[in-house]
């Protein structure tokens, strides 16, 4: 370096530049690491309207077993109508990180999964806040509650996880959860 003028010679910087890289070989691999996906993706589920439990392993090696899913969409059922629909992976996939996030060993309450066209529309002339266009009408909407975790904490994770629609219903005890555009609300 030149130290009358404070102007670094093109061999300094050259050597600094390869010091620089030299060093960014060595750093640690754990600063580079990436979250790797989990190879298998397990819910436990319960229906409080039903009564039914599920414990079940929904993906496993890179694929989604068809079985397990059809368990899923049966306790997600509507429970008025008994109708069915095969319920989003996507909505599953939501589900699945906010039951790991939240660190339960309990299992996640299902208040409401799917809702058949018919049971939407009674419900909207009969419930204040039902959506006429539903996320539940097509598999892609849940109402959840996690024993022992404060609903305000599910909302966090959900909201976290800027997945789709979250809504906040401390009143009547559970947290939307669907796969539509991310957003918020407070019922």
């Amino acid at each position: 370096m030149n130290s009358k003028a404070g102007i670094i010679s093109r061999r300094d910087f050259l050597k600094s530049s390869c010091a620089l890289c030299l060093g960014s070989l060595i750093v640690p691999k754990s600063l580079f690491a990436q979250t790797k996906a989990p190879t298998t993706k397990s819910l436990k589920l319960f229906n409080i309207n039903t009564r039914k439990h599920l414990s079940v392993t929904y993906y496993k090696n890179g694929k989604y077993s068809e079985k397990a899913l059809l368990d899923i969409s049966k306790i997600m059922a509507d429970r008025r109508s008994g109708d069915m629909v095969d319920m989003d992976v996507a909505l599953l996939d939501t589900l699945y990180s906010i039951q790991k996030l939240s660190n339960s060993k309990e299992p996640m309450t299902i208040i409401c999964g799917y809702r058949s066209l018919g049971t939407n529309k009674k419900l909207t002339h009969s419930k204040k806040g039902v959506a006429k266009n539903s996320y539940h009408t097509l598999g892609q909407a849940a109402d959840i509650k996690i024993s022992g975790i404060p609903l305000k904490r599910i909302k966090q994770i959900a909201e976290s996880l800027n997945a789709g629609g979250v809504g906040y219903y401390p009143k009547s005890g559970f947290v939307h959860v669907d796969v539509g555009p991310a957003r918020s609300w407070h019922g």
